[in-house]
């Protein structure tokens, strides 16, 4: 059992760790922040033809050679196109055709005009400038050649991927299905939401923080548990949530005390330890296990701590698990915004935001250190790396920092 390592040594001994996804096909309507499965190529261009990018006038431009205002070039008008209408009238010289926003331009014609540039008595139509050939003509392909990958196997589906993938009259689309993850708060002094709080008691903010941070990483997490301390139970529900679910949190029980369990409960399961302890604060308390392919993963039963724990350690191998092919956070150095008067033995990490101040970039730490403060989540939206050995900081002192809980389907 490897023993108080650093994050980067638990991250990847995670991600070594097979990550066996499946697969499902969907709608397309359903498949919002789901990580697509398979490429997938245009079948043909788009737009599929050329078009009209306002209302006007189609036209030969090289009819408009010398137009000017004094001596605008005439042409007949022989009818006009609409979106949607068939392109199958063919331009003569010196003819030109009403044509609306999208309409497929007729053959013949390789320019468009705007309507209220020209003047027109409903038969003809004058064009007192010179206009291009190809001007003002969103041409087929534009936007994408048949043949371009439009969405490759590991990506999240947004809204713009959706809509591209719309726009080839896709109905259906092959995805990771979701990983299930089981959650098991450990503790005595725990109690369900909407329950009476009795004593001494505390309500389970833990797993409402961490489900919500894994829906948002794209798993499908089931109802709260909340189990007392003691080892039998705890072994029992781990085991049994470990038969079916793709992954296994337990919260609380991982440092080191009478009441901690996360260990006994891998032992008593006969799991392989992978390592016990990382070398950060907060999020130290974390222990991680395998058996017959599954994780274990135990946290500290502080929230804060837990959240690093999954987002610093873990996230990698939970991206990896959901099908991205890109699962390492993103990072970046900035500088920090206010002094840290503290010094670090160890890893430190700071809960903060991204703040733009007369132009440049800081770090700015979000107010509340403590291991069980939620509120320093609250507009947290980057994770700040304090290395180990250093003193106080000054401001403007650059550090790294990454993304927290990034999506991930």
């Amino acid at each position: 059992m490897l023993k108080s390592i650093t994050w980067e040594e638990a991250r990847d001994i995670l991600l070594a760790l097979p990550a066996e996804v499946q697969e499902e096909i969907i709608d397309a309507d359903d498949a919002l922040d789901r990580v697509i499965a398979e490429d997938i190529r245009a079948v043909f261009p788009v737009p599929p033809f050329d078009k009209s990018p306002f209302d006007g006038y189609a036209f030969r431009g090289e009819e408009t050679s010398g137009a000017s205002p004094n001596a605008p070039a005439k042409f007949r008008i022989t009818g006009e196109i609409a979106a949607g209408d068939m392109a199958d009238a063919f331009l003569l010289p010196g003819k030109a055709m009403r044509i609306f926003t999208g309409a497929p331009l007729p053959h013949g014609a390789d320019t468009v005009i705007k309507f209220e540039l020209t003047q027109t008595d409903g038969e003809t139509v004058l064009i007192p400038q010179i206009v291009m050939p190809g001007q003002n003509v969103v041409r087929a392909g534009e936007d994408y050649a048949a043949g371009a990958l439009l969405a490759r196997t590991g990506i999240r589906l947004t809204p713009s991927y959706l809509g591209v993938l719309a726009s080839q009259g896709i109905p259906r689309m092959r995805v990771y299905k979701k990983p299930v993850v089981s959650i098991i708060s450990t503790g005595s002094e725990l109690v369900q939401a909407g329950m009476p709080r009795p004593g001494f008691a505390i309500y389970n903010s833990s797993y409402a923080m961490i489900a919500g941070y894994l829906r948002r990483m794209g798993f499908f997490v089931r109802p709260s548990m909340i189990v007392r301390d003691d080892a039998d139970l705890i072994r029992e529900l781990t085991e049994r949530e470990m038969l079916s679910a793709d992954l296994v949190i337990t919260t609380g029980g991982a440092s080191v005390g009478d009441y901690d369990y996360a260990v006994k409960t891998a032992q008593g399961l006969g799991a392989d330890i992978l390592f016990w302890k990382v070398q950060m604060k907060p999020g130290g308390a974390i222990l991680a296990a395998e058996k017959d392919g599954r994780l274990l993963l135990s946290l500290s039963g502080n929230p804060a701590a837990a959240v690093m724990g999954l987002t610093i350690v873990a996230q990698p191998w939970l991206r990896k698990l959901c099908g991205l092919t890109e699962f390492l956070p993103e990072t970046v150095s900035l500088p920090l915004k206010e002094p840290l008067p503290k010094k670090s033995p160890c890893l430190r990490l700071l809960r903060g935001h991204l703040e733009i101040m007369d132009g440049k970039a800081f770090f700015a730490e979000n107010s509340g250190r403590g291991n069980g403060n939620l509120s320093s989540f609250e507009h947290c939206d980057m994770i700040g790396f304090v290395p180990a050995g250093s003193g106080e900081l000054p401001a403007g002192t650059l550090i790294k920092a990454c993304r927290l809980a990034q999506q991930v389907c």
